[in-house]
This record gives C-alpha cells, sequence and structure tokens, in this order.
C-alpha cells in the first residue's frame, strides 16, 4: 500500500517536471488541475447582487493565481434556434391567413349567383355576361325581363293544341298539361266536367284521332289579357264500326292571368295561366262516311264542356 502510494506521488512529480519544461520553452503556463466551470459561486450570498443604482449585477469570473476557480452560471439559447422558431411562427402564421381567406372566398362562391351566359350557337360568339351586352344578333333583343305578347301567344297555341289535337297514345298526358297550364280552380271544374260526361272515354271508345290547324292567332286590341283563336279540326273517329271524319272551324277567346310564379314549369315558361275560354263553331261539322247523313252530329268538345260550366 505504501509502495502504491510512493508510485502516486512520483507520477504528479514526474508530470510538474515536464509541464516547468514545456513552460521554459512555450512561455505558455500550464496546470494539471481542471478548473471548475459554470459553478453558481455567489448563491451562498444569496444569488445575484444589486450595484448601487439599483440594478441587477451578475458576480464576475474568479480567477486565483491563473486558474478560474468560480464563475456565475449563464443560460442562453443557440441563436440558430431562436431565427429557426421565429421563421416557423412568421410561417403558421401566413398560412393561417391563407386558410382564412380561401373559406371565406368558398362562403362566397357558394352563396353568389351564378352567371347568365348568352352565347350564339352559329358562331360561339359571347353576347352577354349579367345583363351587360358585348354584342348583337339579329333578332335577339336584350333587357329584364318582362312578359311580352308573345308569351301569351305562346301559352294559348299549346293550350288549344293539348285540348284539341288528339292522340290515343299521348291523350292522358295532354289533358294533364292542358290542365296544368289553367287557374286551379278552372282546372277543377274542367276536370269535373269531362268526368261527370265521360269525355274521355266517349273518345277513346271512338278512337278519336284529330289533326288541329291554327289559322290565326291574335291578342284583342280592347282587353291584353284576352286572346282570340280561330282554327280547324279535323277529326276521324269510329261509330258503329265505321270511320267518320269530320272538320270544322272553330273561334276560341280564351283569358288569361299572370301567373304569381313568374316563369315557371307549370305556365311553360311564359308567365301565364288560362284563366276562362269561350267556345263558338263557325260552322256546323260535317260527317263522312258509310251510313252516317250529313249535318247534325255536333260533338262536344272540351272547350265546349268548360264553356257550358260556367
Amino acid at each position: 500500500m505504501n509502495r502504491l502510494n510512493e508510485n502516486q506521488d512520483e507520477i504528479p512529480t514526474e508530470l510538474s517536471e515536464l509541464l516547468s519544461e514545456l513552460q521554459a520553452d512555450r512561455g505558455v503556463q500550464l496546470s494539471l488541475e481542471v478548473p471548475q466551470i459554470r459553478q453558481r459561486c455567489y448563491s451562498e450570498q444569496g444569488g445575484p447582487q444589486k450595484d448601487q443604482q439599483g440594478e441587477m449585477r451578475i458576480p464576475a469570473l474568479k480567477v486565483e493565481r491563473g486558474r478560474v476557480t468560480g464563475s456565475p452560471a449563464v443560460v442562453y439559447r443557440d441563436a440558430a434556434d431562436v431565427r429557426t422558431i421565429l421563421s416557423l411562427t412568421w410561417s403558421m402564421m401566413i398560412l393561417a391567413l391563407l386558410l382564412v381567406a380561401s373559406g371565406v372566398g368558398n362562403i362566397y362562391q357558394y352563396l353568389r349567383r351564378p352567371d347568365r351566359i348568352v352565347v350564339d350557337g352559329g358562331t360561339g360568339r359571347v353576347l352577354s355576361i349579367n345583363n351587360r351586352n358585348y354584342g348583337s344578333e339579329e333578332g335577339i333583343e336584350f333587357g329584364p325581363d318582362r312578359l311580352t305578347q308573345q308569351d301569351k301567344i305562346y301559352i294559348t297555341k299549346e293550350f288549344v293544341k293539348a285540348v284539341y289535337q288528339v292522340d290515343p297514345a299521348t291523350r292522358p298526358r295532354d289533358i294533364e298539361r292542358a290542365l296544368t297550364m289553367m287557374v286551379p280552380d278552372s282546372a277543377v271544374r274542367f276536370s269535373r266536367w269531362m268526368k261527370e260526361k265521360g269525355v274521355l272515354d266517349q273518345q277513346r271508345a271512338e278512337s278519336w284521332q284529330t289533326i288541329w290547324s291554327p289559322m290565326d292567332v291574335s291578342v284583342d286590341k280592347n282587353d291584353g289579357y284576352t286572346v282570340n283563336v280561330i282554327g280547324k279540326q279535323d277529326i276521324t273517329k269510329v261509330v258503329n264500326g265505321t270511320t267518320v271524319t269530320d272538320a270544322r272551324q272553330l273561334r276560341l277567346t280564351i283569358k288569361l292571368v299572370a301567373d304569381n310564379k313568374g316563369r315557371a314549369d307549370r305556365n311553360l315558361r311564359s308567365g301565364f295561366l288560362i284563366s276562362s275560354l269561350d267556345y263558338q263553331e263557325l260552322n256546323e261539322p260535317v260527317s263522312r262516311g258509310a251510313g252516317v247523313g250529313n249535318g247534325g252530329n255536333r260533338s262536344i268538345t272540351p272547350v265546349t264542356a268548360l264553356q257550358e260550366s260556367q
């Protein structure tokens, strides 16, 4: 044991001599003792001290005989780490603003009305965007939507055609379409009358086939909501096994009302409904066929039915 201690005492002596030689050659002070760094040497005095001006003061390093014997603990963050945190913070703020702006834009696009664009089918040229004109075309007029005389004539023609032109394959749908174009009260009376008189049953039993040819359709000059119609109806039917053909000329006076729903599917986008109608036969029907005499064979039509129910 004593021998080991002697060897330990000899080693520092040899190192000290080696350090002394190095110091003499290089002029640098060397030491085998490791200084204690970042010790809270000032904790025994109660932490940082205040100077005469009342400001906090951290004690300086303590150096004895060229060696650091104590220093205050210094806590700091790497500058690159701080710059990274600031960059990430600004990036997150920018992304949050972009997300909010994107949400507002999406809500606006969802709630805004769609654009109305009119394009010429022949040339592909854009004529109007949202009531702003960018060109002109023959037969096209740009302006605010309003009901016109052409709308009245259109709804009248379609209604009369649905009532007077009989096609056995589409007759139920045609009558339903005509009832849809009427004022609800008038449609109810019209439908009730046809059911009581069996008009549709008679047409079905006699296999009616008719062709309606309008001759004149015009709006009354004294009443803007009255449309006068003159037309010809050619009827082909089977009576007692014999094919009979009738030809008659009709004058119709149809009263219109503006639809409170505006342009809708029920009024064929015209904006008008059929309120009432008057029927007048300009000539007696002429029946032609085997075993059937001429004249005295006037049939009751749906329009006549509506007139008699008033």
